[in-house]
């Protein structure tokens, strides 16, 4: 059951692969009658296209699995709500405009998300001069960046395996298909088509797989350097702004 639910995407690309196969049965049928025999061709599905496979198809079926499992999760975890929380910073901005710096520590120490941690890293940091402060939330960031790309190297390494193993599964079917001509002769083409066009069936598969893989690595990826700048940018900016009034304060004391 799981197989078939995975391989539901795949049916679409089945069915233009058995509509052209479809259409060169009749214009076959038109020139010779006995080729009415692959009629049946047209009522393959997805577990016949799975079955047709291989072996083979089992790895990229694990492969489609784990590729589904780390992008739900990356997404889920990549929300900008999860890393820079709405109410996390309007509970911060409520106490910076109080200039109450030792609240805004003590919940940035109570509270498990990207922002919370730079901001942290800044804060502690603070009296050592703005330099100092940036350079800290530089670090953190970049921290941060490594903790939010997780998995998107593994995403990536599937794509790649994906491809890769879809083309064994064509290499070893076009061996077959070869060991039967060696074995047969040439006599009868359609049974060496039917071994190279079962074999092509896992390269199909595994460009599906492996495409879908590195297509959304380059979207997380991006995702994640939006989110590496807002991180950055939004530190920054409160930091310095409480510099600002730190410097101002003294010499408006001076003035009254």
């Amino acid at each position: 059951m799981l197989i078939a639910l995975l391989l539901v995407p795949l049916g679409p690309v089945w069915t233009l692969v058995a509509s052209a196969q479809e259409a060169g049965s009749t214009e076959a049928a038109s020139a010779a009658p006995a080729a009415e025999a692959d009629d049946g061709d047209e009522a393959r599905t997805v577990a016949d296209w799975y079955a047709m496979g291989g072996q083979i198809m089992h790895a990229l079926v694990l492969c489609s699995v784990l590729t589904v499992a780390m992008v739900f999760e990356r997404l889920w975890a990549l929300r900008r709500n999860a890393v820079i929380p709405r109410a996390f910073m309007r509970s911060v901005t409520e106490h910076w405009r109080k200039r109450e710096i030792a609240e805004v520590v003590a919940l940035c120490a109570g509270t498990n998300v990207s922002i919370a941690r730079v901001l942290r890293a800044g804060l502690l940091h603070f009296d050592e001069g703005l330099t100092r402060v940036e350079a800290a939330i530089e670090v953190a960031g970049e921290h941060e960046a490594l903790l939010l790309r997780r998995n998107l190297p593994v995403l990536n390494a599937l794509g790649n395996i994906a491809t890769m193993t879809g083309l064994l599964g064509t290499v070893l079917g076009m061996i077959t298909a070869f060991d039967i001509i060696a074995q047969t002769g040439t006599g009868d083409a359609r049974v060496v088509a039917g071994g190279i066009f079962q074999a092509l069936v896992t390269t199909a598969a595994g460009l599906i797989v492996g495409i879908s893989a590195i297509t959304m690595h380059s979207y997380l990826r991006r995702k994640v350097e939006i989110l590496e700048i807002d991180l950055e940018d939004t530190s920054f900016r409160l930091m310095e702004e409480l510099a600002v009034d730190r410097e101002a304060a003294p010499a408006g004391a001076t003035e009254a």
